[in-house]
C-alpha cells in the first residue's frame, strides 16, 4: 500500500510557544504600620538638634514680629529690603523653612501682669483690675497666639560634624535678625520645645497636655515619638476640620520664587490654607 506525505509549505514551520521566564513582580514596600512611623525624623536631642535622616540635621529658632505697618515709609522700605537680603542669604546648600503656627493662648503665656498684691484698702480693686486685664489679654487676636519659627538644616555624616556647622549658621541667622527693623529678637529652641510643638501639631484641637521629660526615656523604654504621636491616623481633610473651629489651620507655602526676592512678597508667594 502506497502512502503519500504532504510537503510542508515554506514558512509554515510550527511556532513554539514562548518559554521565556516571566518577570517576577517586585514586592511592594510596606507602608507605615504605626502612627510613630509616619513622623519623619529619626531622633531629637536635648540641645534641639534633630536628626531627620542619616545625612540631614536641623535646628529651629523662634523669632518675634516686626512692627511694619506702623513704621514710616522709608523704614518700611528698609525693613523690606533687609528681609529680602535675609532670605537671599540662604543658598541652595542650606535648606530652610518658615513656619507660622497658630494655637490657643494658655494661662502660662509669656504675657504676664506684674502688679504685686498689697495688704491695703485697694487690694480688692487691684485684684479686679488684674482680672480685667487678663481677660483682655485672653481675648486679644481671638485668643490665638502665633508662633513664628525658622528651621534650617545641614548635611553631615555624624552629629559631631553637624553640631559646629549648625552653631555657625545659628550665629549668622541671629546676627541677620538683629539687622532687621532695629533688631528682631530670636532664640534657638531646645529639644523639649520642639517636641512640644510637634505634639501640638499632631493633636489639632486636642486638650491632651504634653507630658514628657528626658528621664522618662530610660524609665519607660520608649522613644520621643511615642510621647508625641497621635492615638490614630486621620486624613488631611479630617485634620483640617479639627483645626478649623479653633482657628489653627496651617499656612503652607506652595511656591517659592526661583530668583532673588526683589519684587513684592505677595506677588511671588502663593500661600494656601489647607
Amino acid at each position: 500500500m502506497q502512502t503519500t506525505t504532504r510537503a510542508a509549505r515554506p514558512g509554515a514551520e510550527r511556532k513554539r510557544p514562548d518559554r521565556r521566564p516571566k518577570k517576577q513582580a517586585q514586592p511592594k514596600k510596606a507602608g507605615p504600620q504605626t502612627a510613630q512611623q509616619t513622623i519623619p525624623y529619626r531622633e531629637i536631642f536635648k540641645d534641639g538638634i534633630c536628626r531627620v535622616n542619616d545625612k540631614l540635621y536641623t535646628k529651629s529658632m523662634e523669632y518675634e514680629d516686626i512692627n511694619y505697618q506702623l513704621a514710616q515709609a522709608d523704614d518700611q522700605s528698609a525693613i523690606f529690603d533687609g528681609y529680602c537680603a535675609f532670605l537671599n542669604s540662604f543658598d541652595s546648600s542650606l535648606p530652610f523653612q518658615l513656619s507660622f503656627i497658630n494655637h490657643r493662648s494658655r494661662p502660662e503665656s509669656k504675657y504676664k501682669l506684674n502688679i504685686p498684691t498689697q495688704d491695703d484698702e485697694y487690694s480688692e480693686m487691684r485684684s479686679e483690675y488684674v482680672e480685667m486685664l487678663e481677660g483682655q489679654i485672653a481675648k486679644s487676636n481671638n485668643g490665638i497666639v502665633r508662633t513664628k519659627l525658622l528651621t534650617f538644616g545641614v548635611s553631615a555624616d555624624s552629629l559631631a560634624a553637624a553640631k559646629p556647622r549648625l552653631e555657625r549658621v545659628e550665629a549668622d541667622i541671629t546676627g541677620n535678625f538683629k539687622k532687621l527693623g532695629g533688631g528682631v529678637q530670636s532664640r534657638p529652641l531646645s529639644g523639649l520645645e520642639r517636641l512640644e510643638i510637634l505634639h501640638g501639631q499632631l493633636h489639632p484641637g486636642g486638650v491632651e497636655p504634653f507630658r514628657f521629660t528626658w528621664d522618662m526615656i530610660p524609665k519607660t523604654g520608649m522613644g520621643t515619638k511615642d510621647f508625641i504621636a497621635p492615638p490614630a491616623l486621620t486624613s488631611a481633610r479630617a485634620a483640617c476640620s479639627a483645626w478649623a473651629p479653633h482657628g489653627e489651620r496651617p499656612l503652607i507655602c506652595r511656591s517659592w520664587p526661583p530668583s532673588s526676592l526683589t519684587s513684592s512678597l505677595p506677588s511671588c508667594w502663593r500661600w494656601t490654607l489647607k
